[in-house]
């Protein structure tokens, strides 16, 4: 379904109870909410769930314009309202991670508890130039190639804008130069991280996340990659609901 959200229009998927807690899954870069989609359906059956595309990917309207991190809270927090969401608990993977963390800075008021899936609150300047690689790849030769860039296999869905993709990987970047860390410390929402040790971006940032986030858990979990959720679908699936249990219910 598409809703009206932060003024532009926003493809989202919804199942489980209407009266369950609510969980909303935030997608990483070049992706699209579809890959949420063997979790939305094992945890519909404990919860409310949402995945949705982000701006400029997936069936979502592009954006070429520039974006900040800010702007893609703004976007969740208008999915929230056009959902009449008063507060959900985050899944995030990946850049979706970033803006998952992000919302926890500045709408922590509508963040019930926190999963951060193979991610990280900063970043060195070799991984924001890649970002930024990645981003001129996108605007210049369009989404598919940016995929290509990144590693990622092209999908049954829509293309992501090359455009909006570029802007997007543009604020990710970010973290380099204005890192999430020091206001993370402030947030005090229950947090579970995840991290396979064979993530090709490594645990490091997980466990500064660890540190950093008081009463947060970390996992870290052996043989697993980047993509964990899809790895070991029933493993996450469980421990992920489990922990969302503990905290919400």
């Amino acid at each position: 379904m598409l809703v009206t959200a932060n003024g532009r229009q926003i493809s989202c998927e919804i199942e489980g109870p209407a009266d369950a807690p609510a969980v909303v899954f935030v997608h990483g870069l070049a992706a699209s909410g579809s890959v949420w989609a063997e979790q939305a359906g094992l945890l519909s059956q404990r919860f409310r769930t949402v995945r949705f595309d982000m701006r400029s990917h997936g069936d979502s309207s592009p954006d070429p314009a520039p974006c900040t991190r800010s702007d893609l809270v703004a976007d969740l927090a208008g999915l929230l309202d056009a959902l009449d969401l008063v507060s959900v608990s985050l899944v995030g993977h990946s850049a979706g991670g970033v803006v998952a963390m992000q919302s926890a800075v500045e709408i922590s008021e509508r963040v019930d508890s926190l999963v951060l899936v193979g991610t990280a609150s900063e970043c060195n300047e070799r991984t924001a130039a890649w970002y930024r690689s990645t981003a001129d790849t996108a605007v210049t030769e369009g989404g598919e190639s940016a995929m290509k860039a990144m590693g990622m296999k092209k999908g049954s869905g829509p293309l992501p804008d090359g455009a909006g993709l570029g802007q997007m990987a543009r604020a990710m970047a970010s973290i380099n130069d204005e890192p999430l860390t020091e206001a993370l410390r402030a947030v005090e929402i229950p947090t579970l991280i995840i991290v396979g040790d064979k993530d090709f971006l490594g645990a490091g940032g997980s466990v500064i996340l660890s540190r950093t986030i008081a009463g947060s858990e970390l996992e870290i979990v052996e043989g697993r990659g980047h993509g964990i959720y899809i790895e070991d679908p029933q493993w996450f699936a469980t421990r992920v609901g489990d922990f969302i249990a503990a905290a919400v219910l």
